[in-house]
């Protein structure tokens, strides 16, 4: 056994039986199914100074903890039923220096590349509500990323303690002097 391998033991018999029911193959080792599964429940990397906007290092800090890897390409999906036909509304591009649609660099509005870049998509689209306005939608909601062949919404992938929240802040036991 390598130095950078730890067997833990003690699984019990419906805890084998469960891993055992993702095995892709007969060569496939316990560990490698754990990894497989549980890959994609991996919380976001904490970095303790944010990156800044096109940082080196290969990704875009998005803010509130969502980083995009360089040669990502957000999806755009403007619907639920486009995003169950896997029909994109668009597709951006994840570059060194900053985020891309249609080869055009977007420029960030209030600090956030999403938004803009939807409402483009909604303009172009004409996705309008009845008094024709663009329809009021969040960025974070609508763009999602593929990553170990999972879809994820930017949102899903905000750092908890790192994400914005409107209106009044949440009142907890301690204010409440209980």
């Amino acid at each position: 056994m390598s130095a950078d391998v730890v067997e833990y033991i003690g699984l019990n018999r419906d805890q084998s039986t469960l891993i055992e029911c993702f095995r892709q193959s007969p060569a496939e080792t316990k560990p490698d199914i754990i990894e497989r599964v549980l890959s994609p429940l991996r919380p976001p990397a904490r970095v303790s100074t944010p990156l800044a906007k096109g940082a080196p290092g290969g990704a875009f800090d998005l803010g509130q903890g969502v980083r995009l890897l360089v040669g990502e390409k957000p999806i755009l999906y403007l619907s639920e039923e486009a995003k169950r036909m896997r029909q994109a509304d668009a597709v951006a591009e994840v570059r060194d220096d900053g985020f891309y649609m249609d080869g055009a660099k977007i420029a960030p509005s209030n600090g956030s590349v999403l938004q803009p870049a939807m409402k483009i998509v909604q303009a172009r689209k004409n996705h309008r509500n009845s008094k024709g306005e663009l329809i009021s939608l969040s960025a974070w909601r609508q763009w999602y990323v593929l990553r170990n062949s999972k879809l994820f919404s930017m949102l899903e992938l905000k750092d908890p303690a790192l994400a914005r929240r409107r209106g009044r802040p949440e009142l907890t036991m301690e204010d409440l002097g209980l």
